[in-house]
C-alpha cells in the first residue's frame, strides 16, 4: 500500500475531510466545486470506504500499519476492535 493512499484514508477517516479537499491538498489534483473529488473518492472506494465512513475514526486514529495489512475498512475494524 503506498503512503499517498494512507494519507487519503486517515484524511478522511480520522479528520473528516472531503473528496474534493483531499484531492485537491493531499493529491495534488484540482477539484472544482463541481464533479470534483472523484480520484479521492476512487481510491477510498477501493478500500471499502464509503460515505458513512466518514470521520468514523475520529477520536482514535488509524493504525496506518494493520490497515495496510487488512487493506479493507471493515476487515481493519473487525482486527482493532
Amino acid at each position: 500500500m503506498i503512503e499517498l493512499h494512507l494519507d487519503i484514508v486517515e484524511a478522511y477517516l480520522c479528520n473528516g475531510w472531503s473528496h474534493r479537499r483531499i484531492q485537491a491538498e493531499i493529491m495534488g489534483i484540482p477539484a472544482p466545486e463541481r464533479g470534483g473529488g472523484y480520484e479521492a473518492m476512487r481510491v477510498l472506494h477501493s478500500y471499502g470506504i464509503l460515505g458513512n465512513h466518514k470521520s468514523l475514526l475520529r477520536n482514535r486514529g488509524i493504525d496506518r500499519k494493520v490497515f495496510a495489512r487488512t487493506r479493507n475498512i471493515e476487515r481493519y475494524l473487525e482486527e482493532v476492535r
